[in-house]
């Protein structure tokens, strides 16, 4: 995880000396779940808080005819995922909070009727710092080998938005993600992936 405060820090400080990189704050508000396992489960609505980067790609906006603005756009947060369970026994909580370092390559449109949209796509790299349960225990719910005892600390995601711009300060977006490596290893019945989708808000510091 420390490698990603590093990497965070290496383009922060390589960056900042130039007007035209950006950076800011972010915060959404999410609900999150685990695919694939956990009957009648419910997504955990928890917040993300972070800060990021707006990196210009000048050399690559010339080269291309589009209208279009191309930046890339690293993210590092503090996440809280997970899921619930109802059931008849009561409700299972699964509180799984994550450090996460997301890659994004950002997308402005600049021309026409859509000129204050923008998207995002890119990697997102989550360790997880914290898991808590709460509720009943798998045996008193009756789920006999489920085998969600053991949790991979690394997750792999791919991760989107969809935002507008309504000041030069000020940003709004609508994120999804979709994971893409399993929370559980132990569990081969079914790919347990994170999935995550969030209503969020940017402010630039510059």
């Amino acid at each position: 995880m420390k490698k990603i405060f590093f990497v965070f820090a290496i383009l922060l400080s390589g960056f900042s000396f130039a007007q035209e990189v950006k950076w800011g704050a972010t915060a959404n508000v999410h609900s999150s779940s685990i695919e694939g396992i956990h009957d009648f489960s419910r997504g955990r609505i928890a917040p993300s808080v972070g800060l990021f980067m707006e990196i210009p790609l000048e050399t690559f906006q010339r080269s291309i005819y589009a209208p279009l603005r191309y930046y890339i756009y690293p993210v590092i947060e503090y996440s809280m995922e997970g899921e619930k369970t109802i059931l008849e026994q009561g409700r299972q909580y699964f509180r799984n909070d994550y450090i996460a370092f997301a890659l994004y390559g950002k997308f402005h449109l600049y021309r026409g009727y859509f000129e204050n949209f923008y998207f995002m796509i890119g990697p997102r790299f989550a360790y997880n710092v914290s898991e808590n349960r709460a509720g009943p225990t798998n045996e008193d719910a009756g789920y006999i080998g489920l085998r969600d005892d053991d949790m991979k600390k690394l997750n792999l995601s791919v991760s989107g938005a969809f935002g507008y711009v309504i000041s030069d300060k000020v940003e709004v977006y609508l994120r999804y993600d979709q994971g893409i490596s399993g929370v559980y290893p132990n569990y081969q019945d079914h790919k347990t992936w994170n999935r995550l989708m969030g209503l969020g808000i940017s402010y630039y510091f510059n």
